[in-house]
């Protein structure tokens, strides 16, 4: 078996000289697969049976002539390569790589110690490298796909972050271009002389030194000097609203009908000046005032330029004064704060400019008494007092600030509570509600404390979450409207204490105080 060997490496010397006595190269215009075919010829004498041989000899040819085919249609447009060491190398490789397919193909038809001499035999590294390859290809598939997904999902991560990066710049310059630069208040509850001294001598808010003093069919005394019309009070229909776990995605499910907190509006309605000789036509538009909140059912309480207290809608049923709005506290989120929350409107505008034009020295003393009756009376927590321009959102556009009466110098401190300005609006945080150039405009480019920082973490929390800010946007206001119809919903239909058909009277009346309040 060694003479054998020794003939076939003789064999495979001779196939490698050209006539023209330079090494690896074959003839010119010859077959490589007749030059290999005595190669193989020698290869196939290990068989004994003739059988055997017969076949191994046909399959390997076949398999060569099949890859010089293959060979030659690749290098089609390289034929210049057919004159090189580099085609001689491939054919080569490709014969030898051939002998080892049909000898391990049929090697376990040889006796051991042919099968022994076989794997020892001196066959090129070329050969059984592609002889390897060959044998391994379908792993070699299976790690380029793999290789191809990771490189896919390498550009389309790539893509997405550039692509939430560059819609960053890019709303970060149209927000600033061309424009006022924002003004971020610091003072949002205004320099009024009032709110800065008067305020800091008020009593603080004491509950238990708050109660019912007097009742009459046409006033509530209390014992903090509150005294409330109630000549004028008309019902509409049961509060009724769902608790919303803070951050949660389900509508709630626990039906409430507590009073939880207090929007402040104005009555943004035609205001003469505030002196002596307009006694007449101030006390003319009160009674108008009045007279339209009644029709529309717009708030649970009006106090006049006097600082006359008039409930208009009782306090167990829902006013139309907050429309599409948003709020939170700690434990829980708020939408549609017309049934859990009272609306205490102010007679005035914003318009008038500062604190000491918006409102008069009665109607903060006034405010402030009524704030601490309904507090004591409800348990309001100081978290859930706030304004309307703080609360109120066009959900069409996932704007704030809808309605912007109170979005600044509300003066929370007379009140007796904590700056809302600085609070980051729940609208904007939790619900991802911001702002654009007509809200700039609307309020002469000047947003609060809150809603800067509110909408600087909304934006740091969706590129932490490695999505785009739109569609987190459009996810949040699904929600708000999911939660909002469910409240709707369970006024849909009339209950036993109130046999109307609330859906059209809320639709009516509610349109009607959205127009009213801006």
């Amino acid at each position: 078996m060694k003479t054998e060997i020794i003939g076939l490496q003789a064999q495979r010397a001779a196939h490698k000289q050209a006539p023209s006595g330079q090494p690896g190269r074959t003839r010119k215009g010859a077959d490589p697969v007749q030059l290999y075919a005595k190669l193989v010829e020698r290869y196939a004498m290990l068989f004994d049976r003739p059988e055997a041989r017969l076949r191994f000899l046909n399959n390997t040819l076949a398999k060569q002539r099949e890859r010089q085919v293959q060979l030659q249609q690749s290098l089609r447009h390289l034929r210049f390569l057919e004159n090189t060491r580099v085609y001689d190398w491939i054919v080569e490789a490709r014969c030898y790589s051939a002998i080892l397919e049909e000898l391990k193909a049929l090697s376990p038809t040889l006796p051991p110690s042919k099968q022994r001499f076989i794997a020892q035999l001196q066959v090129p590294f070329s050969a059984r490298f592609l002889f390897f390859a060959h044998q391994s290809r379908h792993a070699f598939y299976a790690l380029g796909v793999v290789a191809a997904g990771l490189l896919l999902f390498s550009l389309y991560s790539f893509a997405s972050w550039s692509a939430r990066h560059v819609n960053t710049y890019l709303a970060q310059r149209y927000r600033t271009a061309n424009r006022a630069p924002i003004i971020v208040s610091t003072t949002g509850q205004g320099n009024d002389a009032f709110s800065a001294t008067s305020a800091k001598y008020l009593p603080g808010y004491q509950p238990e030194k708050v109660w019912l003093v007097e009742r009459t069919s046409e006033f509530e005394r209390y014992s903090n000097g509150c005294r409330i019309l109630t000549k004028h009070e008309m019902e509409n229909h049961p509060r009724g609203y769902y608790l919303i776990p803070r951050g949660s995605d389900q509508e709630g499910t626990e039906l409430r009908r507590d009073i939880v907190g207090i929007v402040y509006h104005t009555s943004e309605s035609d205001i003469v000046p505030f002196t002596p000789a307009n006694n007449d036509s101030i006390q003319r538009r009160s009674l108008g005032l009045l007279d339209w909140i009644r029709k529309n059912k717009s708030y649970n309480y009006l106090i006049d330029r006097y600082g006359e207290i008039y409930r208009v809608v009782r306090d167990d049923h829902a006013a139309y004064h907050a429309g599409n709005s948003i709020w939170a506290d700690d434990q829980y989120a708020y939408v549609g704060l017309n049934e859990s929350f009272l609306g205490i409107c102010f007679e005035s505008t914003v318009s008038a400019g500062s604190l000491h034009e918006t409102l008069t020295e009665a109607q903060i003393v006034a405010g402030r008494t009524l704030t601490n009756v309904l507090r004591s009376k409800y348990g309001i927590d100081d978290a859930n007092c706030t304004t309307h321009g703080l609360v109120s959102v066009n959900p069409d556009r996932m704007l704030i600030a809808f309605h912007h009466d109170w979005v600044r110098n509300f003066p929370f401190e007379a009140m007796g509570l904590s700056d809302k300005y600085k609070v980051q609006p729940p609208n904007m945080s939790d619900y991802g509600f911001t702002y654009d150039e007509d809200v700039l405009q609307k309020l002469e480019n000047k947003l609060w404390p809150g809603a800067i920082a509110a909408d600087e973490e909304f934006n740091k929390r969706v590129e932490k979450m490695r999505s785009n800010t739109d569609v987190v946007r459009r996810k949040l206001r699904d929600r708000y409207l999911s939660q909002l119809n469910k409240v709707r919903h369970l006024h849909a239909e009339p209950t036993s204490g109130d046999r109307t058909n609330l859906t059209a009277q809320s639709s009516v009346a509610n349109g009607a105080a959205e127009s009213g309040n801006n």
